[in-house]
């Protein structure tokens, strides 16, 4: 099997750290999309871009050019503040590095193998816009990869769905002085919803969650707020008991309105995010490749975050790496993060993970009784 050479591994590693060094946000992600993009060409590929209706997600394929083909996902967006406090700088080299392997045995494929460019993995849900569009209809097997600021080595990591919620009161104003009497505080009817929530986790799954910030809550000391707003996720391990909380969230937000004399709109912040269910032959392809290097990955790890991942997942039979990035825990989305994501363990361990995808996308592109096994 092929391997990365030296100077594909400096080539790498510098997209890497000019990734990390121009953090764009969800969909603006054009100077890392520009940066892939030359990489790609410079090693004889050519990246179609936009597609899916997108501007920053792309696309670049080897061996047979139409029929199924096994995916690597890449991401390159960045966090609000933070920059590359999720180290997606290593999400895109380790599976631009992959295509780069796979794109070495060409000749051979008997599917494709695409490197898909999938931007507003934080906040945005690029996978499930590109699922919307048809991206993912000749795929047989998706393959990508997330750093990890806690715990080892890890493939076939379930995650938490989430989905993302604004919730806007409105009130009425009155001077909180001379007439408070008057108004109907929008604030008020924000705190009460967060003391509903605080009282309903007591009846929530270990491994669900709920989590939130006020993002308005008047303009002026002196004056009844007639508007306020918040930002919630909620999370949780499966579909049906993430549906059943979104519904008592509503009433739980009903009735705080209620209390009062407010009215309430509930809104999406975040698209639904599947959880993420991996599949555990695919899964088994990439752990061998991993053991071959060296590594013994853990199995079946739930994380505790979420990603769009998760909708391609429900979808196509979808694995994944988790790699370490700091030999101490470091806090995601984190300035700690951040640094962590652009040390030489990361992009040492970020070149490992690319030969394991790369090896594994060979692998189910070149044998039909593992793509029939992947698929049942």
């Amino acid at each position: 099997m092929a391997a990365l050479t030296t100077a594909q591994i400096a080539e790498l590693t510098a997209l890497s750290r000019d990734i990390h060094g121009h953090p764009e946000l969800a969909f603006e992600e054009r100077h890392a999309l520009a940066a892939i993009s030359a990489l790609l060409e410079h090693a004889g590929h050519r990246a179609e871009r936009g597609i899916g209706g997108l501007e920053t997600a792309f696309r670049a394929r080897v061996g047979p050019s139409e029929g199924p083909a096994v995916a690597l996902l890449a991401e390159y967006d960045a966090l609000p503040e933070v920059g590359h406090g999720c180290g997606h700088n290593l999400i895109a080299i380790s599976n631009v590095g992959a295509y780069l392997i796979a794109a070495a045995s060409a000749a051979r494929l008997e599917v494709g193998v695409e490197l898909i460019g999938t931007p507003a993995e934080e906040n945005g849900g690029g996978k499930i816009e590109l699922l919307r569009h048809g991206v993912f209809d000749r795929v047989a097997a998706a393959l990508s990869s997330h750093p990890a600021g806690q715990g080892d080595w890890s493939v076939s990591g379930t995650g938490l769905g989430v989905v993302g919620k604004r919730v806007t009161f409105t009130g009425v104003a009155s001077h909180a002085g001379s007439a408070p009497e008057k108004g109907r505080n929008a604030l008020n009817a924000v705190i009460r919803l967060f003391v509903g929530i605080d009282g309903w986790r007591q009846q929530l799954e270990v491994d669900s969650r709920v989590h939130g910030y006020i993002n308005d809550g008047g303009k002026a000391m002196n004056v009844v707020p007639a508007r306020a707003e918040a930002i919630f996720g909620l999370r949780a391990k499966e579909r049906e008991t993430l549906d059943g909380m979104v519904e008592r969230f509503g009433e739980i937000a009903k009735g705080a309105a209620l209390l009062t004399g407010t009215n309430v709109e509930i809104g999406e912040y975040l698209p639904y995010y599947e959880p993420v269910k991996a599949n555990r032959a695919l899964g088994d392809v990439i752990a061998e490749e991993l053991e071959r290097q060296g590594v013994i990955p853990e199995r079946g790890v739930l994380v505790t975050a979420s990603t769009d991942l998760g909708n391609v997942s429900t979808k196509v039979p979808t694995d994944w790496v988790r790699f370490p990035v700091s030999e101490r825990p470091v806090p995601g989305h984190s300035e700690q993060m951040r640094d962590a994501s652009v040390s030489d363990l990361a992009h040492r361990n970020a070149m490992i993970t690319a030969e394991a995808l790369g090896a594994a996308a060979v692998r189910v592109a070149t044998d039909r009784a593992l793509r029939e096994r992947i698929a049942r």
